[in-house]
């Protein structure tokens, strides 16, 4: 059977996305464990710390060190810029507030994206993408219960401008990604985001154990990959497309916060978590059909 082009990308889009999305949560849990020790500011140092050296390893084992050099100076320091602020915001509600929760306050990124692709990147934006953002937010909006005492901390507000950030972050990879290169965008918000931190993690910098440095080092080539598949992911579809499905994210994170640490999801949380996978199962069914 014949299968279009355009049918074949969005597959292949949707699958590395998909992909993004099991490593960012692996991630989450190293750093939400690491962060019972270490300062923000270090935790994200050495995340990217390891994350420049693994890179600088493998473009040179490659031996090919003009790859390297930066087209776009100016767009590097901003992403890098925006990525410091994000994870800084992000890795600090990570701490106080349950993984699920997190997720749930970070899945209003889908609403920024689309917002921001419609006004930065000119895209069209299907009616089912907007469809399923809407729907699948009001799930995250139940399963939130923001009635509930303690929703407008100073952490879920952190998280909301770590989530306007990190959409602003898709905006910029989707827009330069073919101009700049995969590998270049990877290396610089790596290393950028490294030197930017470091002076702030020595201020309470404490020596990582053998054991921490093994952790690190994992966090680090998680984010090497996870910046990878998003920026791959944005090489075959448009970023409206590939918005709605941040919202299984959730469901990894409620298994993880559960097995893990020992986090029992609401009955707000189940259903809520129904309704964001109804709403991303049609997104796929109906994306497909239209290729």
């Amino acid at each position: 059977m014949h299968v279009s082009k355009k049918k074949t990308d969005y597959l292949c889009g949707i699958t590395w996305f998909l992909l993004s999305m099991v490593i960012g949560v692996a991630n989450d849990t190293l750093m939400k464990f690491l962060g019972a020790e270490y300062s923000l500011a270090q935790l994200v140092c050495l995340r990217y710390g390891f994350a420049t050296l693994f890179l600088a390893l493998f473009e040179v084992s490659g031996k090919n060190i003009g790859g390297m050099f930066m087209h776009m100076p100016k767009l590097h320091i901003i992403r890098a810029i925006f990525l410091l602020v994000a994870m800084l915001l992000y890795c600090h509600g990570l701490h106080k507030l349950p993984i699920a929760t997190v997720m749930s306050l970070n899945f209003v990124i889908p609403l920024f994206t689309l917002i921001f692709a419609r006004i930065f990147l000119k895209e069209k934006i299907r009616l089912d993408s907007i469809i399923a953002t809407i729907v699948g937010f009001a799930g995250v909006y139940y399963i939130f219960e923001p009635k509930n005492e303690g929703f407008a901390t100073l952490a879920a507000v952190m998280l909301l401008l770590s989530s306007m950030l990190f959409a602003a972050l898709d905006i910029i990879n989707k827009k330069f990604v073919n101009d700049e290169g995969v590998f270049r965008m990877v290396f610089y918000t790596a290393t950028l985001t490294f030197i930017f931190t470091l002076p702030f993690a020595l201020f309470r910098w404490i020596a990582p154990s053998l054991r921490d440095i093994v952790l690190f080092a994992m966090l680090g080539g998680g984010a090497n990959l996870l910046l990878y598949c998003i920026l791959k992911a944005f090489e075959k579809v448009n970023v409206s497309i590939v918005a709605p499905f941040r919202y299984l994210e959730l469901i990894l994170a409620i298994e993880v916060g559960f097995f893990i640490f020992h986090e029992i999801p609401s009955e707000n949380t189940i259903w809520g978590s129904l309704v964001i996978i109804t709403s991303t199962l049609y997104i796929v069914y109906a994306g497909v059909r239209g290729k």
